[in-house]
C-alpha cells in the first residue's frame, strides 16, 4: 500500500473530488480495492477507452501508483475505494448513516 494517506490542501481535495466524480474511476476504485491491480486488468473489466487519462486524474489526485503496470493503492486510495462502493451499496451518499461508516472504514 502507497503512503499518501489524505489530501493535505484544497487543491488536493479538489483533485480527489474531480478523481471520484467520474463513474468510470469510482467503478476501477472498487475493483481495485477488490484485488485487480494490474492495468491489463483494469482495461479488461473497464475498456481502454482512456484507461491512461482515467489512471492518471487518480494518480494525480493521490489514490494509487504505478509501477511497471502493477497499481499500488495509498491509504487515501484504499480508504476512498471502501467509501464509493459503500455508497454504491446504499443506493447515494445520502443514504450512508455514521454506523455505515464506522462499521466499513
Amino acid at each position: 500500500m502507497g503512503r499518501k494517506a489524505k489530501p493535505e490542501s484544497p487543491e488536493e481535495m479538489a483533485m480527489v473530488h474531480h478523481a471520484l466524480e467520474n463513474p468510470t474511476r469510482r467503478r476501477m476504485l472498487i475493483l481495485m480495492n477488490e484485488g485487480l491491480l494490474t492495468v491489463d486488468e483494469i482495461a479488461q473489466a473497464v475498456g481502454d477507452r482512456m484507461l491512461d487519462y482515467q489512471l492518471h486524474r487518480m494518480e494525480l489526485a493521490g489514490l494509487l501508483e504505478i509501477h511497471d503496470g502493477q497499481i499500488t493503492l495509498t491509504e487515501a486510495g484504499v480508504a476512498y475505494g471502501r467509501l464509493v462502493k459503500l455508497e454504491k451499496d446504499k443506493g447515494g451518499a445520502d443514504k450512508i448513516m455514521l454506523e455505515d461508516l464506522q462499521a466499513h472504514l
